[in-house]
């Protein structure tokens, strides 16, 4: 008997043990969920959870995207002016070049001994025409004394005005001449690259063939078509980020230099040349493409909020604007849309904190709180 009350008690001590464990566990529910009530009323007295921006001004472009290709600001095809076969190349294909270098030279002995002719006939002319001035001279001293005829005298006058159309038409013949054989030195215009080379030594060649293209590098020119829609935001000036295909981490600036008076008649384009300067050592080749971000007019600092940002009711633009932890809806008018963003012309101040997520759970005027302030 002893024995088994040794063993009850042990047991009973356990029951009361394993009782008083579970109900400290409903307790603490008990608590936790009279927390969460709180919680939720704490939340509720909150408001409706948004992010929110400050207003502040901002500096605002926008650019218009495009690709174009490079072409030399200056480029020049240089053609034979006399017939003749090719002696001398001077110059190949790469090679610099400025306006006094020969690039090649044409077989030059007619036209060498048809300006050596020309000249002698200019010296016999100016010979005649000194002749015939002196007879003038002297008949006009034997005409006072009356030892010539008035017919004499007039022959002489005649034969100095047919010495003097003599030796114009002698100075006219050596320029000719002339040309025709300084034309068997073939010379650029213009500084630059040879770009091409059309000859060879031997090779015959007649007026208006082609001969030389010489480019020059040190500025490169791009056309690009401009909408209609936005060809007034363009001004003479504005710039341009050009991003050339060959130059993937490198950008260059270019700036629009002219602009077009009339649309193209296919695609009611604009045409804009735009031009952009080269490196030192001419690394941009005539002939790559690019792509170019050209500026439109830039507004200076403005009032600037994301486009998401606005509400549009009854046909008006409205915005969330936060006071003391209230969104109210107010009006605005706006500018402006560029990207993503778009100009606030009025209704807003700088310094004013706007909801730009969360609208939707919103009314005219609700309590808020901010859980992201950007």
């Amino acid at each position: 008997m002893k024995y088994s009350e040794k063993l009850v008690i042990p047991l009973l001590m356990l029951l009361l043990s394993i009782s008083g464990i579970f109900c400290s566990q409903n307790s603490d529910d008990q608590r936790s969920n009279s927390g969460d009530g709180a919680n939720t009323q704490i939340t509720s007295i909150k408001g409706v959870p948004v992010e929110a921006m400050v207003v502040k001004q901002q500096s605002v472009q926008q650019d218009i995207p495009l690709t174009a290709v490079l072409h030399p600001l200056h480029e020049v095809d240089i053609v034979a002016e006399v017939s003749g076969k090719i002696q001398k190349i001077n110059k190949k294909l790469g090679d610099p070049v400025t306006p006094g270098d020969i690039l090649a030279i044409i077989d030059d002995k007619i036209p060498l001994s048809n300006y050596r002719q020309a000249k002698s006939q200019v010296l016999s002319a100016e010979n005649n025409l000194k002749i015939a001035q002196l007879n003038l001279k002297s008949d006009e001293q034997l005409m006072q004394t009356g030892d010539i005829s008035e017919l004499e005298y007039e022959n002489s006058q005649l034969a100095v005005k047919t010495a003097e159309a003599a030796h114009l038409s002698a100075l006219a013949n050596l320029s000719l001449m002339e040309k025709a054989y300084r034309d068997t030195r073939i010379k650029s215009p213009i500084p630059g690259l040879i770009s091409r080379k059309y000859i060879d030594i031997g090779m015959m060649v007649n007026p208006n063939m082609p001969l030389y293209r010489v480019i020059d590098l040190t500025k490169l020119k791009m056309e690009v078509g401009i909408p209609q829609s936005l060809i007034t935001r363009v001004q003479v000036g504005s710039k341009a980020k050009v991003k050339i295909s060959g130059f993937l981490d490198e950008s260059f600036l270019g700036y629009v230099r002219h602009i077009s008076p009339q649309a193209d008649e296919q695609s009611g384009a604009f045409t804009v040349e735009i031009h952009v300067d080269n490196t030192p050592n001419l690394k941009i080749r005539a002939g790559m493409t690019a792509k170019v971000d050209i500026t439109l007019n830039n507004f200076g600092a403005q009032l600037v909020i994301p486009k998401y940002a606005l509400v549009t009711k009854n046909e008006s633009d409205h915005v969330y604007k936060i006071s003391h932890n209230k969104a109210r809806l107010v009006n605005v008018r706006v500018g402006e849309t560029f990207g993503a963003q778009i100009i606030i012309n009025d209704g807003l101040t700088e310094g004013d904190t706007i909801v730009i997520v969360g609208m939707k759970n919103l009314g005219l005027e609700t309590d808020i709180w901010i859980e992201t302030l950007h």
